[in-house]
């Protein structure tokens, strides 16, 4: 028979277990998808792990300061269908990103919209969130 001791530290290892599980299948509601972003740098690094991949680009803020903006991209994985490879930007690379910006803190984006050098895009797999539009009153003739 177990001891209280000992059923105490396996409750607290599933515990663990159960959190961590939940922390690693999150949602994106640190995002505010109202909240635009455009961003326009070089890239300083590119993250390929899991659960998502992270670029990292340099931009000048409205004071002329150096901003490194840290973007969040889909799973390497669903990056890999999209076509990207570990190559696919390179730090140095001119890149304009478009993103939703976190709620708390303001070099953090989830990006949406990437275009490298040239203006072509990289599709990052992301879905686009649209508002309905509120329909259209007829006016009376």
């Amino acid at each position: 028979m177990l001891n209280l001791l000992s059923r105490s530290c396996i409750a607290a290892g599933v515990a663990l277990v159960a959190a961590s599980a939940v922390w690693a299948h999150h949602s994106q509601s640190e995002f505010d998808f109202k909240s635009v972003v455009e961003v326009e740098g070089n890239v300083t690094k590119l993250e390929w792990m899991s659960p998502h991949a992270r670029l990292y680009v340099d931009a000048l803020d409205e004071q002329g300061r150096t901003v490194n903006w840290n973007f969040e991209l889909p799973s390497p994985m669903t990056l890999m269908r999209r076509g990207w490879k570990r190559n696919s930007l390179k730090p140095g690379d001119h890149v304009k990103v478009k993103g939703a910006r976190a709620r708390h803190f303001p070099d953090i984006a989830y990006a949406s919209v990437i275009r490298d050098g040239s203006g072509n895009p990289l599709f990052t797999g992301v879905t686009q969130i649209y508002d309905p539009q509120p329909p259209q009153s007829s006016s009376p003739k």
